[in-house]
This record gives structure tokens, C-alpha cells and sequence, in this order.
């Protein structure tokens, strides 16, 4: 005892003497962390072997009514594998509901034929209690009678039900006993038709139901599919249950199920509210588009730099893209996946483009000349031997209004390839005139009226000055051309003006305006021959 207590002791100096030495401490707390990083490094496989080992289960199915958006979240960080196992836990779910819907179906067919019997047992019986009568002295009436009663007992076997069985076989023939049978067969048809539509009602609660675990499984499915999984079988049955099989030939269960369809929240109140919500988003977008094109069109006012035709232009896209987008982010509100139909223009762009080709070409030059600024509306162009005001214009064709009051449409292709003469295309415009005198006439004279004409006239501007000269000794005319300048919307009445006005100047001041003529001389030849 005393020398355990003695090694003890020992024992505990030792430590001491460690603790107490630097160089001691450091070894011994080295070892220690060192076994410490061998013990865990040993054990990481273990842990990593049992989680691997721990087979996963759905989560997402714990609350099936859950909502899209949380399940959305949830679906997120989730890897392929484990959506696998949500995809088979929601295909469960779906699969259990749309059988009940189906049984519910089937149950409800077979209330329907049981009904269709009972009503044929009712009017067979009433019509048997009649024939009763004349079967006593009628063979056909009897034969038609034994006809009725073995019909009556082959439809009491297909109600399958056991009181119709014995009235059946308690019916005896007389007419109270055949009417007593009608009569119940009416009770069991008017109860089976509330039990008909009480299953109905119930029927459209579980579509419902099939409907909400078909849409979550929808999205789970999707999320699987973003991350790999090919979902193509699970899509096409998705799509065989997506839809409600009403039998049309049934109006009372057609009707029921239209008319809980529409009562119902994730039927007609959700399209109803849906379409509300759908008009009143186009309502707001178009009011959205106006205003914006009206913003639009003020902003561009204060440059003036700027044709009427690009203002036109940019006011007409912006509202255009304002709608166009509109339209599209509203058809989310009615529950159109627009994506595929996104896809789907951007696909057939290139196959648009390529059978378009023309039309691109026109859209092109409508580009460049909303660009350039080659003319705007409202001016007088000439182009191909075509002159006109131009009433409008868009990306495709530009519209012409000739003089004569004709509208002609010429694709901006044409216009864009060929030489434009904008006749409008400035501000002021020369008028360009030639006056003929006669040789025998005095020039100055003619000179003088033509100028005193052309400075009278209100319209001629004083900048640049008119030019009246001396341009051509014609074969019959001394040719003067007269050229005042005008403001270009001014330069028909100044033509007309000053070509009437030098005409009556020229009568008064004498002067002739002679007219192409030619000097025939005759030479006798035989006369000159004798002389």
C-alpha cells in the first residue's frame, strides 16, 4: 500500500515535472494532437461510408398541398439523384389520385345504367298493368306481356340490387302489383340520381385534387429535367391526365361537372379571375403605350433636327414594344408557360428570314432612309419618272400622293436603289423661265418689262437677286431667261404669276413673242437656165 502510494507519487512528480518544462510540454502536446488528426483522419471514411450508406427519402411530398413557390425553393439546391426520388414520390401521388378518379368515373356510369333500368322497369310496368286487361282475350297482348315481365326480371338482375330481385319475384299479375313495382322502381331511380350527383359533386373535388398533385409533379419534373433527367414518358403521361373525360351523351353528368367546374377554386373562379386579371394587365399596358407614345412624341418635338418620318418612327415602336411585351408577360397571368412560345419564334426567325428575303430588303432601306433623311413627309419627290407629295411612310413601302390625285405605294427598296430628287428639299427654290422676243424687237425694251414684272411681285425675294439675260439666238426668238427666286412652297404661284404678267407687259410694251416659222424660197429653174 505504502509503495503504491509512493509510485503514485512518483507518478505525479513526473507530470509536474512536464508541465513544468517547456520542452517536455511542447512533445506532449504534439503527440496528443497528432493521435487526435490520426483518430479523426480514420474516422472520416466511417462517417463518409455511413452517410453515403443513408438512403435518401422524398421530402417534398410531406405536404402535398404545398405551395408551387416554396416547392420551387425547396426543389432548388436538391441534386439529380435525390429529385429522382421526388419525381417517384410525386408520380405516386399522382398516380393514387388519378386512380380514385378513375373508380369515381366507373362508379358513376354504373349509377347511371342502374337509373336508365329502374326508369325502363317503371314505364315497362305501367305499360304491362295496361296490357293486363286486354292479355285475357289477346294472344298478341299476352305474348307482348310475357315479353314486358322477362325484360322487367332481366333489368332487376343488371341493378343488381336485392329489393328490386324480390319485388320481382313477388310480382304477380295484376295491375296493382305491376304499378307497385313502377312505383318503387321510381323511388330507387330518384335515389340513385341524388346518389349520382352527390358522387359527381365528390368527383369534381377529387379532379381537383388529381390536378394539384399533377401540376406540383410538373414542376418537380422540371426542375429533374434542368438537371439532367430526361422526363420525355413522364411528360406524355402528364399530358393523358391532364384532361377531364366528360361523357356528352350524359347531359345531367355533363352539366354537374361543367357546373362544379365552374364552382370550383382551381377551376372556373381561377380562369375567371384569371381572365379579369388578363384584361384588366392589356387595359393597363395599352394605357401604358399611349402615355409612354405620347411622352415619346413630346421629347422628340424639341429637336428639330430630327424628320417627321423618325419621330413617327421611334413613337410608333416605342408603343408597339411597350404592347408586344405587355402581352406576353400577361399571358403569364392566365397561365401560359410562355417560354416554348419564346423558343419557338426565335426558332423560326431564321426560316422567316430566309422566305422574307425581299421583305428584310424593303425593311432595310425603310432603315436607311429613316436614317439619312433623304426626304420627309410632305415633300415632292421625284423618283423613277414619278412625281409626288409624300403622304407616309413605313419599314416596308413608302406611300406617294401624285398631282393629279393618285396614291401610289413604292417599296423602299425601289426609292433607296434609285436617284431621289427631293424638289421640296429646301428652304427658297429658283423658277426658271425663258421669254422669246423677235429679232425686230428692242431687246432692252423686252429686258426692262421682264425685271419691272418680276420686282413688282410680292412673292420673288430680294436674296438672291432675279437674273434677266440674254440666253439664246433661237432659229425664230431671241431667247431671255428669267430667274427669280421664290420660297419653294411659293414656286407654282410665281411661275403662273410672272409668265402671265410678262405676257401682258410684252403686248403693252409693244413687243412680240414670235411663234416657229420657217422661210420657204422658190427658185425657177427652167428661167434661169434660158438666161
Amino acid at each position: 500500500m505504502a509503495t503504491h502510494i509512493l509510485n503514485q507519487g512518483h507518478y505525479q512528480a513526473d507530470i509536474m515535472t512536464i508541465l513544468t518544462q517547456p520542452e517536455h510540454f511542447k512533445k506532449l502536446s504534439l503527440v496528443f494532437f497528432t493521435l487526435v488528426i490520426l483518430l479523426l483522419t480514420l474516422d472520416v471514411p466511417n462517417v463518409l461510408a455511413a452517410n453515403n450508406d443513408k438512403e435518401y427519402k422524398a421530402v417534398t411530398t410531406s405536404d402535398t398541398n404545398i405551395d408551387l413557390g416554396e416547392l420551387e425553393f425547396a426543389l432548388t439546391p436538391l441534386t439529380k439523384d435525390e429529385l429522382t426520388v421526388e419525381v417517384d414520390a410525386w408520380l405516386d401521388i399522382l398516380k393514387a389520385r388519378a386512380t380514385i378518379v378513375s373508380e369515381a368515373e366507373i362508379l358513376v356510369s354504373q349509377k347511371q345504367k342502374k337509373i336508365l333500368a329502374a326508369q325502363e322497369i317503371s314505364d315497362i310496368s305501367a305499360e304491362s298493368a295496361i296490357l293486363l286487361d286486354k292479355s285475357k282475350n289477346d294472344k298478341a297482348a299476352a305474348k307482348e306481356l310475357k315479353e314486358d315481365l322477362d325484360e322487367i326480371k332481366s333489368l332487376a338482375q343488371d341493378i343488381k340490387h336485392k329489393k328490386a330481385d324480390k319485388a320481382v319475384d313477388e310480382l304477380s299479375k295484376t295491375p296493382e302489383s305491376l304499378n307497385a313495382l313502377a312505383k318503387k322502381a321510381d323511388q330507387y331511380s330518384d335515389k340513385m340520381q341524388k346518389r349520382r350527383a352527390l358522387l359527381i359533386k365528390n368527383l369534381t373535388q377529387l379532379r381537383e385534387q388529381k390536378n394539384d398533385a399533377l401540376e406540383r409533379f410538373l414542376l418537380v419534373l422540371t426542375s429533374w429535367e434542368s438537371k439532367g433527367g430526361d422526363g420525355a414518358e413522364l411528360h406524355l403521361y402528364a399530358n393523358a391526365l391532364s384532361g377531364t373525360n366528360v361523357d356528352l351523351t350524359d347531359s345531367d353528368a355533363a352539366w354537374l361537372t361543367m357546373k362544379g367546374w365552374l364552382l370550383s377554386q382551381d377551376g372556373g373562379l381561377r380562369w375567371l379571375a384569371n381572365i379579369i386579371k388578363f384584361i384588366l394587365a392589356l387595359t393597363l399596358v395599352y394605357i401604358l403605350s399611349r402615355t409612354a407614345g405620347k411622352i415619346t412624341d413630346a421629347a422628340l418635338n424639341r429637336n428639330s433636327n430630327l424628320s417627321t418620318l423618325l419621330k413617327l418612327f421611334i413613337k410608333v415602336s416605342v408603343r408597339r414594344v411597350i404592347l408586344i411585351i405587355g402581352f406576353i408577360v400577361s399571358l403569364t397571368l392566365i397561365e401560359i408557360n410562355v417560354a416554348p412560345v419564346l423558343a419557338l419564334i426565335g426558332a423560326a426567325g431564321l426560316v422567316v428570314g430566309l422566305a422574307l428575303q425581299g421583305t428584310l430588303s424593303n425593311f432595310a432601306s425603310g432603315m436607311l432612309i429613316l436614317i439619312y433623311r433623304p426626304f420627309d413627309v410632305g415633300d415632292i419627290i421625284e423618283i423613277d419618272g414619278v412625281t409626288g407629295t409624300v403622304h407616309s411612310m413605313t419599314l416596308l413601302s413608302t406611300s406617294i400622293k401624285t398631282f393629279d390625285n393618285q396614291h401610289l405605294v413604292v417599296p423602299n427598296n425601289n426609292i433607296w436603289g434609285t436617284t431621289i430628287v427631293n424638289v421640296t428639299g429646301s428652304r427658297t427654290r429658283r423658277v426658271d423661265l425663258v421669254f422669246g422676243i423677235g429679232y425686230g424687237d428692242d431687246m432692252v425694251k423686252a429686258e426692262k418689262a421682264m425685271l419691272d414684272v418680276v420686282n413688282r411681285h410680292e412673292l420673288v425675294l430680294d436674296n438672291p437677286a432675279p437674273v434677266v439675260k440674254v440666253n439664246e439666238l433661237a432659229d425664230s426668238s431671241v431667247n431671255f431667261v428669267c430667274r427669280p427666286w421664290v420660297k419653294t412652297e411659293d414656286y407654282l404661284d410665281v411661275y403662273w404669276d410672272i409668265t402671265r404678267q410678262v405676257k401682258e407687259e410684252f403686248d403693252k410694251q409693244g413687243v412680240s413673242i414670235p411663234f416657229p416659222q420657217r422661210d420657204i424660197h422658190v427658185h425657177q429653174v427652167a428661167e434661169v437656165n434660158e438666161k
